[in-house]
């Protein structure tokens, strides 16, 4: 029992070790802001991890259908959740009708990649977020953040310290937050169950809790759809694209495309069953043929369902006219390629077999901007029944495109028809930037005798050019009595090259901090903070 009463007050100690402010863009996905945001007045020093802790808890109610999270703040659940200030092991907290579980776990790889493959298990099982505590950037202190994602194997966190006051930054990827390697995190905490509060209904006797059912939560659903195509008229045999962006607050259960003929017969039809908050209708597009349908009137219909209710999305009537008078004209494309999103500066090859019975005499590919200004264009005239649109990808230049969302297009033409064979929409994404900036087989005094030397040593890398490197040696009132800094200007630092600058031989006696200070072009960090004596 001593031990563990010990060990909460060096923990406490630690905890409220100040944080380092670093230099650094949030360029991670963003999650909704408001989530992650914490008011000053509501935090306390020291309430990063519970911090975390709220924010993962007001994940959970919004992906379970609530629109209540904003009660849970710092000041409302310190009360359950913490003792001296620190996250106790177990508690439970309930919100909105549902009782909130919370467990400890501690981690046990002994590298890096072992701690991110731990992560990204944990986040899998538990996507409303993974609570994250150990050693910060600043080196001696503890910090804690809430993991919410691991891609590619790079973890994404919201950390308190960039979502503090007037700072709002969301999401961001681990390296740009205040914690250093990941294999520092010594223990986590998760949402380990999620049922019905103690106020709340009580289930059958002899029966458990459900784990979760939106049912439970007196909210409103939002189902909806945004961004969809319409169709109004379309010439027989022409396609169209199926586009649309379908969301709710509860799970979506279902999702029906339908085309219905002039007697309510459905003539085409493609359900899908997502099990998430959001379903994409390109996954659908495919399925729904439109160019298969004769002359005709026809109703174009989306039904969802989510846990609350069913919804008619979409019910429009459209028509198919008679393909014109192209004689034996068969203008078509095979194999075409486009892409559906892109990082900024990517690049992306474009192919398709464009035929017809009839010469071709013109291929034209297109960029378009949300507005409809065309941004990149190129065109060829064949002059044969056959053209690879790969002949044109040298001339359109994803690469150049800024962020934003466009529309992919080509358009053809022979003897006897205009006909727009491929309009696809698709996005660039601007691609998150992080640094590796890092120390490895450095070394620091302890303890030396007056007058003697000392050689120092370390080798510094990063990802990004190394701007400056500053080493110092400070004294007990903060002064550097020795100082001196190398530019690099390179990716690698030797600190071996400013030794002869640093004379621990001329230092009086008394306790001094040795220290080395890099920047590169993304962040400044504080690479090693030792203190030493001369006697």
């Amino acid at each position: 029992m001593k031990k563990r009463i010990a060990a909460l007050f060096i923990t406490l100690a630690v905890l409220i070790t100040a944080m380092p402010l670093q230099v650094s863009a949030a360029t991670a996905p963003e999650d909704r802001k408001t989530v992650c945001y914490t008011a000053a007045s509501d935090y306390k020093s020291g309430d990063c991890i519970l911090s975390a802790t709220k924010v993962m808890i007001r994940r959970a109610m919004v992906m379970r259908g609530s629109t209540k999270w904003s009660t849970i703040t710092n000041k409302a659940i310190r009360k359950q959740a913490t003792i001296f200030g620190l996250l106790l092991h177990r508690f439970t907290y309930e919100a909105d009708g549902m009782s909130y579980k919370i467990r400890v776990g501690f981690f046990k790889g002994n590298t890096s990649a072992a701690r991110i493959k731990e992560f990204e298990k944990l986040i899998k099982a538990h996507p409303e977020g993974v609570v994250i505590w150990g050693k910060n950037a600043s080196v001696f202190g503890m910090h804690g953040v809430l993991l919410t994602d691991v891609k590619k194997g790079v973890p994404y966190v919201m950390d308190s310290w960039y979502n503090l006051g007037p700072r709002k930054c969301g999401i961001q990827v681990w390296d740009e937050s205040s914690m250093k390697s990941p294999v520092r995190c010594t223990q986590y905490w998760i949402i380990k169950e999620v049922g019905l509060a103690k106020k709340a209904k009580a289930p059958a006797k002899g029966k458990p809790l459900a784990p979760i059912s939106a049912k439970d939560v007196d909210t409103k659903s939002t189902l909806a759809i945004k961004d969809q195509t319409i169709p109004v008229n379309i010439k027989e045999g022409n396609s169209f694209g199926v586009e649309g962006v379908i969301s709710s607050n509860y799970r979506i259960s279902s999702v029906t495309v339908k085309i219905l003929d002039s007697n309510g017969n459905a003539v085409i039809s493609k359900t899908v069953k997502p099990e998430k908050w959001n379903y994409d209708l390109a996954g659908v597009d495919s399925s729904i043929k439109f160019g298969t349908l004769s002359t005709g009137s026809y109703t174009y219909r989306i039904t969802a369902k989510d846990e609350l209710k069913s919804k008619t999305l979409t019910n429009a009537k459209f028509t198919v006219s008679p393909k014109p008078d192209t004689g034996k004209s068969k203008l078509t494309i095979s194999k075409a390629v486009y892409p559906s999103a892109l990082y900024q500066g990517e690049a992306f090859s474009i192919s398709g077999k464009v035929t017809s019975n009839c010469k071709i005499s013109r291929v034209t590919v297109s960029i378009t901007d949300k507005e409809g200004n065309k941004v990149l264009s190129a065109s060829a005239s064949p002059s044969a029944k056959k053209y690879d649109v790969s002949g044109l990808d040298a001339r359109i230049k994803f690469g150049s495109l800024s962020a934003g969302k466009y529309k992919y297009s080509i358009v053809a033409k022979d003897a006897k028809q205009t006909r727009t064979l491929v309009n696809r929409s698709f996005e660039v994404i601007k691609k998150p930037v992080y640094s590796t900036l890092k120390i490895e087989s450095y070394n620091y005094p302890t303890s030396l005798t007056q007058g003697k030397s000392f050689s120092i040593k370390g080798s510094i890398s990063s990802n990004k050019n190394i701007e400056t490197v500053t080493v110092q040696v400070v004294d007990s009132n903060g002064n550097a009595v020795l100082s001196a800094t190398a530019k690099p200007a390179a990716k690698s630092f030797q600190v071996k090259d400013l030794d002869a600058k640093i004379k621990f031989g001329t230092l009086g006696t008394g306790t001094y901090k040795y220290k080395v200070v890099a920047k590169d072009t993304v962040k400044k960090l504080t690479l090693v903070n030792k203190s030493f004596t001369v006697k």
